[in-house]
């Protein structure tokens, strides 16, 4: 279609229906020439939905709208592959128990997620991102393998979400970054896994009452918490530093304390700094030595 044709569309599905558009893959196929597009979603979605090389994409979800895995987990729930600036927002969003993630973010993609509840991936991600950006404003991760999971180069920003009930709330890894004022409470594992040259920024998160530590930072990662930030309560332990890793508490605005069954910040061995950890954690406990300047 030429350019000059080229028009912005608002299309309606009712998932379930017996005329009109009745999927979400229908309304898509339907959009793929329409430029903007905004899909408007009613009913109990039952399919995976794949939106490949669409730009401007916005996916609205009535009251109960909700987007089920049929694959049995073997496909992600919802696929942005090589696609700018898709927006959903308000769905339940949910995975299935194969390994595959809830929603992938991949191949360049820009992917924005607003209100969403999003669950059920118990052997992936509820949200992966991969090579690209993802922003989460609001809403739940709950009950996947990792919450959110940002691999490979990508960076993510998730502003008043809820991460709990996951095996591991956050995991950062290959050099990726995040950057947060989530509450990242309940998992049954680690709060936040930052690892292999990742790095986490928590401009006043929550990391509360997880299963194990609350934040690992391994193999030359790094980490800066400031603003009214809280890592309090977690079962083993409060921040550990490992393998050339580092932590920065820039100003005594938060708290480290009453972790359980360690430190309240930990220095392992291997070149790893806390700087501001005997200073502007609240009084917690710590091993780690400030280093020079």
């Amino acid at each position: 279609m030429a350019a000059s044709t080229v028009k912005a569309a608002t299309l309606y599905v009712n998932c379930g229906g017996r005329i009109g558009l009745t999927s979400i893959g229908a309304a898509l196929r339907a959009a793929q020439f329409a430029g903007p597009s905004t899909i408007n979603v009613s009913g109990a979605c039952n399919e995976n939905v794949v939106i490949q090389s669409l730009d401007r994409i916005t996916l609205n979800a009535a009251q109960g709208a909700s987007i089920n895995d049929t694959s049995g987990g073997n496909l992600a729930t919802v696929n942005i592959d090589d696609s700018r600036d898709v927006a959903i927002n308000g769905f339940t969003i949910s995975g299935g128990a194969g390994g595959a993630d809830a929603v992938d973010c991949q191949d360049g993609s820009v992917c924005r997620l607003n209100g969403n509840t999003i669950q059920g991936a118990v052997n992936g991600y509820g949200v992966g991102a991969f090579f690209s950006q993802v922003f989460l404003d609001g809403g739940t991760l709950q009950n996947n393998f990792d919450g959110l999971a940002v691999i490979n180069g990508a960076s993510g920003r998730a502003t008043n979400v809820t991460i709990q009930n996951n095996s591991i709330g956050i995991e950062i890894r290959t050099h990726s970054f995040v950057n947060t004022t989530a509450t990242i409470t309940a998992n049954s594992g680690s709060g936040v896994f930052v690892h292999e040259g990742g790095t986490f920024s928590c401009p006043g998160c929550q990391i509360t009452g997880n299963g194990n530590i609350g934040l690992i930072l391994n193999r030359d990662s790094s980490a800066r918490l400031y603003g009214a930030f809280a890592v309090t309560g977690n079962t083993g332990g409060g921040i550990q530093l490992a393998e050339e890793s580092s932590v920065i508490f820039p100003r005594p605005t938060g708290t480290v304390t009453g972790n359980t069954g360690g430190m309240d910040v930990y220095c392992g061995s291997s070149y790893t700094t806390a700087r501001g950890a005997t200073t502007n954690i609240g009084g917690g406990t710590t091993n780690c030595v400030e280093p020079s300047p």
